[in-house]
């Protein structure tokens, strides 16, 4: 069943994905400002994870708001058709892979296989 699901999310992501670069094309919108929003914005949405401390969300936070502006003010505004596909890829990345794990460590290792 969790396979199934998987599929089904991984087939809703692409045809997101996919539904935004087609109608980025027939609407005649920018295909580079698209390209240019998902690389900044793909490694942060997968990444989420990491912005657990105060200065690292206040640096983020700042870079988005100083970009958001910057965009706006030089006319992209196909930027942000590549900011909602990283936020598709990397939310799925995020979700099915990057979650915290839990790190392996060779003492708690050798203390499990001395107790065995």
């Amino acid at each position: 069943m969790k396979k199934l699901k998987d599929s089904i999310i991984g087939v809703i992501a692409a045809i997101l994905f996919v539904g935004l670069i087609i109608y980025a094309i027939e609407d005649q919108r920018s295909l580079i400002q698209m390209f240019i929003g998902f690389i900044l914005f793909i490694f942060p949405f997968s990444f989420i994870s990491s912005f657990s401390s105060k200065i690292t969300s206040f640096l983020f936070s700042a870079f988005v708001i100083s970009f958001c502006y910057f965009c706006y003010k030089i006319e992209y505004y196909d930027f942000w058709l590549g900011v909602v596909e990283a936020a598709i890829i990397g939310g799925s990345i995020y979700f099915y892979r990057v979650r915290k794990t839990e790190t392996f460590s060779t003492k708690d290792y050798i203390e499990k296989a001395n107790k065995k």
